[in-house]
Parts: C-alpha cells; structure tokens; sequence
C-alpha cells in the first residue's frame, strides 16, 4: 500500500500535511520570496529506509546549489527554492527512492508564481504633539516582514529620512528607530518643533518592489508663552531722562537663547537715536535709557523680549511722554545780562505753579549762552 503526505510553505508558513489519499497540493508563492515544498510519508517502518528523495521540475532533476537546497527531518523531505521568479512557475515531483519492500507514492505540487498580495492600508492615524515635546509612533507588520524578508523605513512627507538623527534638515526634530521583541517598528520623536509635523509612512518593501504603508498625520501645536507683564510709565520732557529696567535673572533656568529691546516693534539699538537711547547691562539686568525726552519721539510701547527655546517672554513699558509744562509754571525769562569776563551771558526765570520744588526738584531756572562778538 503506498502512502504519502504533500505539504509545502512559503518561508515559515505553518506546517501543511494532506491526507493520505490526497495526490496533488496547489501552491502560490510571491515573487522574490524564498519557497520550501514538503513531502511527508506516514507509517514508515524506519525512515533510513528511504535512501533518497528525487526532487524534479519540468521533466529535470533538481541539483543543490545556488538556488535549490535539500533537507529532511525523519520522514520528511523538503525543497528550498531560493528567491522566486517567474521561471519556478509550473510541476514539482518529489519521489523516494526505498529500500526494503515498502513502497512509497511521489507527491506533486502544482506551483504558480506572482505579486505578493498585499493587504488594504489601514487609514491614517492623527498624531497630535506639542513642541518641545515627545512622540512615537509603531508598525505591526512583523509576521509579513519576517515571511517575506521584508525591507522597512520610514518616510516624512513622501521623502526616506536619510539623517541619522533629524527628521528633516529644516527641523530640529529628533528621532530614533528601534524594532521590539515582538517585532514592531517602532520610530519615536524629541525635542519636537512646529517644522516637524506633516506625514510619515511606515513603508515595508516587497521583494517583488510593492510597498506596504502605515500613514501618520502628525501635528504640532506651538507652544505660546505668558503674556506680557505690562508697566505703564508716564513722564514729563521736563525729566529730561527715564529708565527702563528689565531684570532677567528668574528666567536663567529655562534656558535663555537670546534677548531684545523693540519700540513699537521694531527692534532698538544703541545706533537707534545714539546718545538718546543707550542699551547697558549687568548681567541679568538689562537697562534702556531715553536722554533728551520728547514727546514725540519717545512716547511708544517699549518691551524686553527673552527669547526661550520655545516661546518669547516679555516686560512691556508703555511709555507715555507729556509735553514740557515749563511755559505753563514758569514766569517769563528775564532779560539776558551783560556779558562776564568769560564771555557769557544769563537769563532766569521762576516756577510760579504750585509744587514746583516737589515736581521739577527746583524753583529757579537758570540758562547760559556765549555773548557774540556783535553784542
């Protein structure tokens, strides 16, 4: 009586084995894929018996080699097919060869040969980050990575991610890959800023060049700082000179990147409006002094910006210059008197309005020109 059992897998497909009256096994195997083919025979005396299996294709015996290995395992024997093509298409025999009087029947696999099928894409995932935060996003595709000897990587908005530690060369977007022991992929994110959203695709490559995909919608929300502690200051032209002062040091710990005076948004220097606006510091404390008030010209929202890794912190002065009130309290000028030996002349004049010594710090004014050789 002749018995046998076909079985046959694609990698590590599990273990086929037919029944005893079955004659033929039908087999698909994707492109590019390695392919093993299994012949089982039952209710053998002693598997030593069989001396040999004969594997043939086409009406050719197949020869180890570059592309067909032979293994056995009691009484089963198996065909290695080494990264299909095309060609493999077609009939396959395995059959013993038996010592003893036991006979053994052939087995026959009916191989085609093709496209992997993929499966459907699941949809995108939303991903929502902050900045300056952490992500991280995972594939579970490790049972067709591991069949099909699959190539994985990782793609932000269409293009492969080729540095070793930034996502992209306009963000400052960290990242690191790693595959866990139950083979997910894995890709996880730091330091996140705004330029680091957009897609990224888990891509798996075929052998036969298909590409598999997971897609991730990756957000990320800027981080806005604190409003601006806002001071209100008003002064008078006839003060002559005001002080802003901006003290940084509670901020030294949260990492500060930079820092800037602005007037009306636009940034202020030492060359702004020189010897009438003057940037100092010390340290931490950082000063903007106006000389020469006018109304006009210095009245404005003055801030002192530091920048953070994420977001400006700011103290806001709005400043507000009066006009001179000296022509309202004061009396008229005296006439100028005569010229000194020092070729000088002098005028005066007196605070008439109520708290002038509190106000202006003085009562009397006193103002000094050179007498002209005309005089």
């Amino acid at each position: 009586m002749r018995m046998f059992f076909l079985a046959s897998l694609a990698v590590v497909t599990a273990l086929l084995v037919l029944p005893s009256g079955a004659q033929t096994q039908s087999r698909f195997f994707p492109l590019g894929t390695d392919a093993t083919l299994e012949c089982t025979w039952d209710n053998v005396e002693d598997p030593d018996n069989i001396e040999l299996v004969k594997w043939t294709f086409k009406g050719k015996r197949l020869r180890e080699g570059n592309r067909y290995e032979y293994s056995s395992e009691g009484t089963t024997h198996r065909l290695l097919i080494k990264n299909v093509q095309k060609k493999d298409k077609g009939t396959y025999y395995c059959t013993p060869k038996v010592s003893g009087d036991q006979e053994l029947a052939a087995g026959q696999f009916i191989v085609s040969v093709g496209k992997a099928k993929l499966p459907n894409a699941p949809d995108p995932r939303e991903i929502n980050l902050s900045e300056g935060g952490t992500g991280s996003l995972n594939c579970n595709y490790a049972e067709a990575k591991e069949r099909y000897g699959l190539k994985q990587y990782w793609t932000y908005n269409g293009e492969k991610i080729k540095s070793e530690t930034q996502v992209h060369e306009g963000s400052s977007t960290q990242y690191r890959t790693y595959s866990d022991e139950q083979g997910r992929d894995w890709l996880v994110l730091s330091e996140v800023d705004v330029a680091g959203a957009g897609t990224y695709k888990c891509n798996y490559k075929y052998p036969d060049k298909q590409i598999f995909s997971m897609q991730f919608d990756v957000n990320v929300s800027e981080v806005r700082g604190p409003a601006d502690v806002i001071r209100n200051v008003t002064v008078n032209e006839d003060r002559y000179t005001q002080s802003l002062s901006c003290d940084l040091s509670a901020l030294a710990e949260a990492g500060i990147t930079s820092y800037r005076w602005e007037k009306d948004g636009e940034v202020v220097s030492n060359e702004t409006d020189p010897g009438r606006i003057i940037l100092t510091e010390n340290g931490m404390q950082k000063t903007l002094e106006i000389d020469d008030l006018n109304s006009e010209d210095h009245s404005g929202v003055y801030r002192c910006i530091a920048e953070l890794p994420f977001y400006p912190v700011a103290l806001r002065f709005n400043v507000v210059v009066e006009p001179s009130r000296k022509e309202r309290d004061f009396a008229p000028w005296s006439q100028w008197s005569t010229c000194d030996r020092q070729g000088k002349r002098y005028r005066f004049r007196t605070c008439i309005a109520e708290g002038c010594s509190d106000y202006y710090g003085f009562v009397y004014e006193v103002e000094t020109a050179m007498c002209s050789e005309n005089m």
